[in-house]
């Protein structure tokens, strides 16, 4: 017996050890986190409104959130790699997709990666609901994360992208819990 919780506990403590030392504070070992992204500089002047163009060219949910006033979008304030402000436009309940704007430019990027994202919360069977995160992003970074399913898909999981000037490049994305009428 005292062999036995010896062991355990030299395990454990191996195990501890592992975990200290490879830097890993519970998550996978290839998670992209923001701080792995940083940004060398950060804007802190005027917002410039987004330059959506004409409003003849949008129909259905895009002449909502384009056709409008651009002055609608005036308090916004830089909230993603330095200089660019992300926002969405929704599509239904639990459903959206990303837009955004270089707060210097006015320049607007329509229909960010992956599109349209449903975050629920959707049945997922026994009485339990699936809800997902959505999108997190921050100023001081050019990661974005995208945590749902993409439009009326079985989809479902978390993408991590990176902004590299001009686009977005997928870095990763991690299957998660599928929905009951996905099974």
């Amino acid at each position: 017996m005292c062999f036995l919780v010896t062991r355990r506990c030299a395990v454990a403590v191996l195990w501890a050890a592992v975990c200290l030392l490879s830097g890993q504070d519970g998550q996978s070992a290839g998670t992209p986190r923001f701080e792995d992204y940083p940004v060398s500089s950060f804007y802190r002047g005027v917002v410039k409104l987004p330059d959506f163009g004409s409003p003849g060219q949008y129909e259905g949910t895009e002449l909502r959130c384009f056709g409008g006033d651009p002055r609608e979008y005036a308090q916004k304030q830089v909230n993603f790699a330095g200089h660019f402000v992300i926002d969405a436009c929704t599509c239904g309940s639990g459903c959206h997709y990303l837009f955004m704007w270089d707060a210097i430019s006015g320049k607007v990027f329509r229909r960010l990666p992956p599109g349209v994202i449903d975050v629920g919360p959707f049945d997922s069977g026994g009485g339990q609901s699936v809800e997902y995160k959505g999108e997190e992003h921050r100023a001081d970074s050019s990661l974005l994360i995208v945590d749902g399913c993409v439009g009326d898909t079985c989809d479902c999981g978390t993408r991590y992208y990176k902004w590299n000037g001009d686009a977005f490049d997928l870095i990763l994305s991690q299957e998660s819990r599928l929905l009951l009428r996905c099974r």
